[in-house]
């Protein structure tokens, strides 16, 4: 049985995370697996199989800078000496994490690096810094850059078009059954279905998800119509940002901060829209889970994989205040059921996983 390893942050609750999770235990019947995380916490650590062996790479903090770097590299040194090229498939799948690309091409030859987000979106365009985020990460070592939507490849191509034999697109696994299954717990969690209910399910950061857009968007048209509902659920740094707004603007009846929820998807199933205004995506995770959930999704982002393109899926806004309260207000309610075959889309995505795994 081959060896693969993967290397990430940690495993709070979140997209990536959870679709690191749904992947590793889809592969560990066929592999040996071994999940490296920067801190060894968070409550998805329990959804792993058994079988998925987990470990800690802990960098040094210490405040004495010298004695940190050279606590930090004898660490590599170790782990050189006893990883090399041990492994048939090393994975980074945090794209923000330095150590994971530099451990990830120690542990073998055949090393790949997971981009789950549009990082020219990230950098605003600015090909300088999107070229000092992704040259750190050594891109020229790996085998592989993966990539979950065709729109992130595409704009990573614009500044790396030699590298365009390494890049493949496959999008996270989605877990389906698991979503249904989780969706159907009670939760102290009612609305009105006279209203039109919206809900938010993220990280709670207005650099990516622009919070100012969604909120002066759901004011206007609140005050056009009380019957509109948002719920946001999640946790980040701008916690505090939306608090504060919902008080400012006496909107607690109307805008519902529900913090972050281990299982969201009661919550998701009971609501109308999963709604997004971000500035820039991979493919989100949420939209997979609300396609599962057959739930309409209002967005400003589109992107597509090989097997689905968001935008038959969604109603689309464009970057303003007006076009997104015009469409709050005159959505309606959807009653067709979506047909997308899940079980197939999660077979096709394990085997363009395992060709990548399984490469000479």
């Amino acid at each position: 049985m081959k060896k693969i390893i993967f290397f990430s942050k940690n495993l709070n609750i979140g997209g990536m995370e959870k679709a690191l999770v749904s992947l590793l235990n889809s592969l560990c019947d066929d592999y040996q697996i071994t999940l490296v995380l920067e801190e060894k916490k968070g409550s998805l650590l329990k959804k792993l199989k058994k079988n998925i062996v987990i470990k800690e790479y802990h960098l040094s903090k210490n405040k004495i800078v010298i004695l940190r770097k050279g606590l930090n590299y004898l660490k590599r040194i170790w782990w050189f000496l006893k990883y090399y090229h041990k492994y048939d498939f090393a994975c980074n799948y945090a794209t923000y994490s330095y150590l994971g690309s530099k451990l990830s091409q120690i542990a073998s030859d055949n090393s790949a690096l997971y981009i789950h987000s549009n990082y020219y979106g990230y950098f605003k365009k600015d090909k300088e810094a999107f070229k000092e985020f992704f040259n750190l990460h050594g891109l020229t070592n790996f085998k592989h850059l993966i990539f979950v939507s065709k729109e992130s490849e595409e704009d990573f191509l614009k500044i790396y078009p030699e590298l365009k034999e390494k890049c493949v697109v496959i999008n996270n696994l989605i877990d389906y059954e698991n979503i249904k299954k989780q969706s159907l717990k009670k939760v102290n969690f009612k609305v009105n279905r006279n209203d039109k209910n919206y809900l938010f399910l993220g990280r709670i950061d207005n650099t990516s998800k622009n919070f100012p857009l969604l909120l002066n968007s759901f004011k206007e048209a609140i005050l056009k119509n009380k019957d509109i509902k948002l719920f946001i659920i999640g946790d980040g740094p701008d916690r505090n940002y939306i608090l504060k707004y919902i008080k400012k603007n006496h909107l607690k009846d109307n805008i519902i901060f529900l913090g972050e929820k281990i299982n969201p998807y009661p919550y998701l199933k009971k609501c109308d829209v999963l709604v997004l205004t971000s500035n820039y995506e991979g493919f989100p995770v949420v939209y997979l889970e609300a396609l599962v959930l057959n739930k309409d999704i209002m967005t400003t982002i589109r992107v597509r994989d090989k097997y689905l393109d968001i935008k038959d899926y969604a109603i689309m806004f464009s970057q303003d205040v007006k076009d997104i309260e015009d469409k709050i207000l005159s959505y309606q309610k959807n009653k067709k059921k979506y047909q997308i075959n899940f079980k197939k889309i999660n077979a096709d995505i394990i085997k363009d996983i395992k060709e990548v795994i399984e490469v000479k």
